[in-house]
């Protein structure tokens, strides 16, 4: 649910009076690996990874914070959690951007859906367009006669049980990178991300705290080195 304007002032003061130590605590709490070009967190759920047009609470206001120089490459929604790789030079977010564009980053993502889908160990891809509806904002809608394809590729890792109802836990990878790409194909697909508070209805919302989806393994070269690097966040769910 949207923040009314009151909780939302009442957010942008409480972080202008935190003290310098608390968003160093923060950055330490959630850093997964650091160097002198390069630093990979782990995202709480729940928060921003910019700021936006009034809340001005978010990962990078944060970070920048602990070090002014850390720069932005990509994003999770708020409402996953996850790996979320900065950079703290000029040179290292233009390699790294350029990696992105280049799709040579490898993400996996876990998510538990509503209901029981296929068999565990199937695979398969999901391949249709998605675009940002302004009809029903801040929905995005699989369109086929869309430009820009997304395209998801998925194994079932488990059928499981949520507050006694049935659910299945999957690997998602995306070739592509559409903004709630992975939400809406599971919504094409009838197994909606259960606690997704924009495309999750009744026993498929209420059954979880929040959004089932976690940015789990990033694999991409370092700038620099050169080498590929592997890095993992345990799923909170």
């Amino acid at each position: 649910m949207p923040f009314s304007n009151d909780v939302i002032a009442d957010l942008n003061r409480q972080e202008t009076q935190y003290p310098r130590e608390f968003f160093q605590t923060f950055a330490q709490q959630i850093t997964i690996y650091q160097d002198e070009d390069i630093w990979v967190v782990d995202k709480p759920a729940g928060l921003l990874s910019v700021d936006g047009k009034t809340l001005k609470v978010s990962l990078l206001s944060r970070l920048e914070q602990a070090n002014p120089k850390v720069k932005l490459i990509h994003r999770l929604d708020m409402d996953t959690s996850g790996l979320l790789i900065f950079a703290k030079n000029a040179a290292a977010q233009t390699n790294i951007s350029k990696q992105f564009i280049d799709r040579l980053p490898q993400k996996t993502y876990q998510a538990r859906v509503f209901g029981t889908w296929e068999t565990v160990g199937a695979t398969g891809k999901i391949s249709v367009p998605v675009r940002y509806e302004p009809a029903t904002k801040p929905r995005h809608i699989v369109d086929h006669d869309w430009h820009k394809n997304a395209l998801t590729l998925y194994e079932i890792l488990a059928h499981e049980s949520c507050e006694g109802q049935a659910v299945t836990r999957v690997a998602l990878k995306p070739v592509t990178g559409r903004s709630h790409q992975l939400r809406v194909h599971m919504v094409h697909c009838e197994h909606v991300i259960i606690g997704d508070p924009i495309y999750a209805e009744g026993l498929a919302l209420d059954i979880a705290p929040r959004l089932n989806l976690h940015a789990q393994q990033l694999r991409l070269k370092h700038p620099v080195l050169g080498a590929w690097m592997d890095w993992e966040s345990a799923v909170p769910f």
